[in-house]
């Protein structure tokens, strides 16, 4: 049996530890665990750019000074345009936890008409809360800055769109042991403990955006780092268990393998692959 030599996971945090650094993010002093959270968690942050379509809120209302700006976010998120310029510029932390967001499933966009030298839009007091999927982007409403806590947002969402929101509901929970305020959720966020929202009688929702570790970060984060972790163990698994077929169908191409394999993950084309580092066979997974 040969010794194989693989350790995909530290591949993987490999090539998101260069690629975040090439993002301009400061994190050669991270722990392996800390690369995964913080690449994860800035991916929950940024919006994919791709089309979607756009729902406004019966609610909805924006100010006309913000009215250029508006247009500009919508043709932006029509087009599958980058958003990041829109976002907060706390997306330059690696390691920041966006409460909203990980609560509430909820971005806040500025609404500048004007990109500052950093390309980032002028800042503004009130901002686009929006919430999105693969396919459409919500439009709450545009409410101030600090308007984190508040569960109108939750609300709109419910009245709008339920079926946007329908898996996040508490089926059989006919309500609360008591009322939830803003000032509440605000609160309780501060010390990471996740709150559920009462719309009415019998309509509860839980955290659409996830929920908070008691660290604060992304509770969909820490599960999909762990299901990350499980993946790829499991394809060294495939290798380590298969190296002798692997072995042979190389040989049938007059290669031969060496005593002590070593393979890298390799991801081309959104498919992974084995490889081999002294013979460079591809193996896929």
């Amino acid at each position: 049996m040969r010794d194989v030599d693989v350790n995909f996971y530290l591949d993987w945090v490999s090539e998101r530890r260069q690629e975040l650094s090439h993002l301009g993010y400061e994190v050669s002093s991270r722990t392996d665990e800390d690369i995964v959270h913080i690449y994860l968690n800035l991916q929950k942050r940024l919006v994919e750019p791709k089309p979607r379509q756009i729902h406004r809120s019966k609610e909805f209302q924006c100010p006309a000074e913000l009215q250029q700006g508006l247009s500009c976010i919508e043709s932006a998120i029509r087009n599958g345009d980058d958003l990041t310029p829109y976002l907060s510029r706390l997306i330059k932390r690696a390691d920041y936890d966006d409460p909203l967001l990980n609560h509430w499933g909820i971005h806040h966009l500025h609404l500048g008409a004007r990109v500052d030298s950093d390309h980032f839009v002028e800042r503004t007091g009130p901002l686009l809360f929006v919430r999105f999927d693969s396919k459409c982007a919500y439009l709450i409403n545009i409410f101030s800055h600090g308007a984190w806590a508040m569960q109108d947002m939750i609300r709109i969402l419910h009245e709008n769109w339920p079926e946007s929101i329908e898996s996040y509901r508490l089926n059989g929970v006919i309500g609360l042991a008591r009322s939830v305020s803003d000032q509440d959720v605000k609160v309780l966020r501060r010390k990471n403990i996740n709150t559920f929202v009462e719309i009415g009688p019998n309509i509860v929702y839980a955290p659409i955006g996830g929920g908070a570790a008691s660290s604060g970060i992304s509770v969909d984060v820490v599960r999909q780092a762990d299901y990350i972790k499980d993946q790829l163990e499991s394809m060294e698994q495939v290798v380590v268990e298969n190296i002798e077929k692997i072995a042979d169908k190389a040989r049938e191409k007059g290669i031969m393998l060496p005593d002590k394999p070593r393979f890298e993950l390799k991801e081309q084309d959104g498919r992974s692959y084995a490889v081999e580092v002294h013979t460079k066979i591809g193996v896929p997974l």
